[in-house]
Parts: structure tokens; sequence; C-alpha cells
């Protein structure tokens, strides 16, 4: 099942029989069943009814709250229960050679599928990215030879300066500037689209932890910070450039999205309404491409890829497997 998106401002969202009716202008403007989707995105400027969130609460369907391109807030239904794996958790993330193992397996899967990427990138194209792919190829080589969580983090910054500073040689079919990364606030509008498509995918990888009995706020690689999800931000590391970058690049290339298509917000460049509802849909069909899971040997889409993850993680965690196995693109 997908996700619904509701991305128009000023819409009322109510409750009829197993159905969710939203009005605009107090005009009925759709009418979807719960049972059609697993998640439901409203961003800010829309109203959602208790009757509704309770449906969507008993169907088992997160409900996430978007501002701009941030997430702001999440309703989930009754949490998973399995309090042996939190409390396994907590010890692995109080164990610094357990953190470190997990977070290397994390990196080193960063770097060979950022990697992988700029060789499927340098085979379509001219273009010469042999400097950056041995950066990352070192950078592979570095991680198995370092011992501290410190050591792994600055081997990750090094692959993704790396990275980054090619990044602009693959948007060659566009308006659309990319000046270096960029958090908050976005630079420019490759930046805005990156920040957003990693906010989209965090709350899918939440979502994830979150079935499997995980707590999202407690990581291994990142380390705890209030109010940060730091093993959502662990888990991303396998999935940014595989599935996020290479949207945001292909819908650059391809013209779907371009410079006419944002406005300024605060000094800062976002997607017009229009434009933000074509890349949801682009994201969400992008989570639903198939792919080949190496371990598993089968074929499912990004979705279940991140879903098996995070089952395969906690399987660590609570001793049923004797290592982290992270996602490996071919």
């Amino acid at each position: 099942m997908g996700t619904f998106y509701l991305t128009e401002p000023h819409c009322f969202v109510r409750k009829k029989s197993e159905r969710l009716r939203i009005f605009k202008n107090r005009e009925l403007v759709k009418e979807v069943r719960v049972q059609d989707f697993s998640r439901f995105f409203i961003h800010n400027g829309s109203t959602i009814t208790t009757d509704a969130l309770h449906l969507l609460m008993e169907k088992g369907i997160d409900v996430v709250y978007f501002t701009g391109s941030q997430v702001t807030g999440r309703f989930v239904g009754t949490e998973n229960k399995n309090v042996r794996l939190r409390i396994a958790q907590v010890e692995t993330h109080l164990s610094e050679e357990k953190s470190f193992e997990i977070a290397r397996n994390m990196v080193l899967a960063k770097i060979k599928n950022t990697r992988t990427s700029l060789l499927r990138f340098s085979r379509r194209r001219e273009v010469s990215l042999d400097e950056a792919v041995l950066s990352l190829k070192q950078g592979m080589e570095q991680c198995l030879r370092v011992s501290t969580l410190n050591q792994l983090r600055g081997i990750e910054g090094n692959a993704a300066r790396s990275y980054f500073q090619v990044f602009p040689s693959l948007i060659y079919k566009s308006d659309l500037v990319f000046t270096g990364r960029s958090r908050r606030p976005a630079t420019d509008p490759i930046n805005s689209l990156l920040n957003y498509g990693y906010a989209l995918l965090r709350s899918e990888i939440t979502g994830a932890l979150q079935a499997v009995g995980l707590d999202p706020y407690i990581g291994f690689l990142h380390r705890e910070r209030y109010g940060r999800e730091s093993l959502s931000l662990d888990l991303m590391e396998e999935f940014r450039s595989i599935l996020v970058d290479n949207l945001v690049i292909k819908m650059a290339n391809q013209g779907s999205l371009q410079l006419k298509d944002f406005h300024q917000d605060q000094g800062e460049p976002r997607l017009k309404d229009h434009a933000r509802r074509e890349f949801l849909q682009a994201f969400d069909a992008r989570r639903r491409d198939e792919i080949f899971h190496e371990l598993l040997k089968k074929k499912m889409s990004y979705r279940e890829v991140i879903q098996q993850q995070a089952i395969l993680l906690a399987k660590y965690i609570i001793g049923e497997l004797d290592d982290y196995y992270p996602f490996l693109a071919r």
C-alpha cells in the first residue's frame, strides 16, 4: 500500500464510515478508503477531525505532519510492546564496541551505495568521476582499519564531501543549480529537494523502526541528542543516495522540476504546491520500485527493503543474528 499525501492548503478532513472525506471551501473534493494506504501525510494549513484520526490510528496508519520540508509531528497507533528489544537496544547503544560494529556496517553501506550510484552515472555520461569514485573506495578501506566512532564519522564526512563535490556534474540538463550541500536553510533548489526528500525518507524509516519495536531516538552512529531521531538517521545512511539523490538528479535532468516550480519563502527556495505534489508522487513511485536484495536473495520494493533492514537490525540487537547486514545496492 502507498501513502496518501494531502498537500492542498486549507482542507478539512472528516471521517465517514471507513473513508476519509476531504473538503475545501466547504465543497467535497476527494473521498478515499483508508484500506488503500498505509500512511497519511498532511501539510501545514489543513485540519483533520479527532474521529478521522481515531480511525487512522485504529487501522494502524501513521499520520505525519509536514511544514515546508520538515516533519513537525506524527500520530501513531499503539506502540510495539517488545520491551526486551528496547532494553537490548539501550544496552547495545551503551556498548561502544557493539555501537561501533553497527555504525561501521552502515557507513560502509552508505559509501558503497554512493559509489555504485556514481559508477552508474559515469557509464551513462562522458563525465569523469574517477577521482570521487577512488576517494569513496579508499573510504571503504579506511572503515575496516579504524576502531572508534569519531574516526568513522570523519571517514563518512570525507566521503560525503568527495561525493557532493562532483554532484553538480550529475545535473547537466536543468536550470536548477547546486552550489554545495546546505541543510537549513537550503541555499538553492537542489538542496531544497534533497532536504525534502531526506525528510520523507526519514519518516519512512522511523515508521519501519517503530513497527518492529525499535526506538528511533536511540542510535549508534548518531548519538543521543534531544529531539533527534538518531537511529532513523543511522539507517537512512544506506538509502540516501539510491532513493533520494538519484530521484532528485533524474527529475532535474528530465525537466520534471524547473526553476519556475519554486518560490522564495523567508529567503529559502521551496516547491510550489503543484510541484510538491509531483515530487511526492515521484518519491512514492520510487519507493515502490523493485530491487534485488542480496542477503535475502529476492526482489522486493525499496519500501519492503527498508522494513527488512529494520527487522535485521532488531534481530541482531536481540541476539538472533551474529552481525547486522546492511543493504548493499547492486
